[in-house]
C-alpha cells in the first residue's frame, strides 16, 4: 500500500492531530479491491478512503464492486473466484490500513520536522 497523505479521499483539510483525534473515537483507513479480467486477471486496490466512526462504506465500495462485476469474471479459473473475493471483501468494509497509513503520516511528519531544524 503506498498513499500519499494527499491522495487519502475524505479528510478534506484535516490536520495530523483532527485524524488521530477520529481514529481514537473509532475512524479508520480502508482500502477496496477491484478485478479486471481480460486475459490475465489482476487484483487492484483502491485510493485510501477515510471513514468516519459509524459511517458506511457500501457507497464508497460501490463502483470498485461495479467494476468487478463487469470486468473481473472474464478470465478462467481466477477470474471469477477474485470476483467473488473481492466483491465479498468490499461489502464486509474493506481492508483497514489504518496502522499503515497512520504510520506514514508520523513519518512524513517526522521528516518535514527535520528538514525545518535542517534549515
Amino acid at each position: 500500500m503506498s498513499s500519499t497523505f494527499a491522495t487519502i479521499r475524505g479528510i478534506g483539510r484535516m490536520t495530523v492531530g483532527d485524524m488521530r483525534a477520529e481514529v481514537r473515537q473509532g475512524a479508520r483507513f480502508v482500502t477496496f479491491e477491484y478485478v479486471l479480467s481480460f486475459v490475465v486477471t489482476r487484483r487492484k486496490t483502491s485510493p485510501v478512503f477515510f471513514v468516519r466512526p459509524g459511517e458506511r462504506t457500501f457507497f464508497k465500495s460501490l463502483p470498485y464492486n461495479l467494476l468487478t462485476l463487469v470486468t473481473g469474471w472474464w478470465s478462467f479459473p481466477f477470474g471469477p473466484a477474485n470476483t467473488i473475493g473481492a466483491v465479498k471483501d468490499n461489502l464486509q468494509g474493506g481492508q483497514d490500513v489504518t496502522h499503515q497509513v497512520i504510520e506514514q503520516i508520523l513519518d512524513a511528519a517526522d521528516r518535514q520536522i527535520k528538514s525545518k531544524k535542517r534549515r
